[in-house]
């Protein structure tokens, strides 16, 4: 069973990485390596890691959501355009889309700054996100716990000593945000949904 600390620090982690936009290893990373790191196989443990991740980047994301409309106001006309557009087109599916994008590797701003625009209900917003985080990160975690000891032997004896499995984690989870947002930037939404309606 976690500690009262090691709880808390993993809380504090995970909100940690989440505040920071567009940056940080992936949720699933930080519950795979808190798994990884306790000796027990139980299942309430690796539930309570599985939580505390997903509350941690709840409430980093519940602060994004609620700055948002502060920073939008600074966008020019076009952006506020696309955004406006983007957010109509999401509306009716709005749960269910955050729920997924919340429970994926790819970066959840895009979706959080549309929901902010068009002012989506903040408890529906929160339970949507922790959700799709919780199905994520439990699994993960369940993961890290079965194959953690495997996975670490593996890298410690085929790659150099510097590069620890958390550092390797968090340079491939940085990369793969980066990869993930710069498609989105370079992706026009409304080509891609009139494509997908053909």
């Amino acid at each position: 069973m976690l500690s009262l600390l090691e709880a808390v620090l993993l809380f504090v982690t995970s909100f940690g990485f989440n505040i920071i936009p567009f940056f940080g290893p992936s949720n699933v990373f930080i519950a795979s390596l808190a798994a990884i790191n306790i000796d027990t196989t139980s299942f309430s443990s690796v539930l309570i890691i599985g939580i505390l991740v997903s509350l941690g980047a709840t409430v980093a994301r519940i602060i994004h959501y609620k700055i948002t409309p502060l920073i939008s106001n600074r966008f020019d006309e076009k952006k506020r355009a696309t955004l406006d557009a983007n957010a109509a087109k999401i509306n009716k599916h709005a749960f269910l889309l955050l729920c997924m994008t919340a429970a994926t590797p790819f970066p959840e701003e895009p979706v959080i700054i549309s929901l902010a625009e068009m002012k989506y209900n903040i408890v529906k917003f929160s339970v949507a996100f922790f959700l799709g985080k919780l199905a994520i990160t439990t699994m993960s975690a369940f993961a890290g716990n079965t194959m953690g000891g495997t996975i670490t032997e593996w890298i410690s004896n085929t790659f150099p000593e510097w590069l620890t499995p958390e550092i390797m984690i968090t340079i491939m989870s940085t990369f793969l945000a980066i990869i993930v947002t710069v498609i989105l930037l370079k992706v026009d939404l409304n080509k891609l949904i009139r494509r997908l309606r053909r």
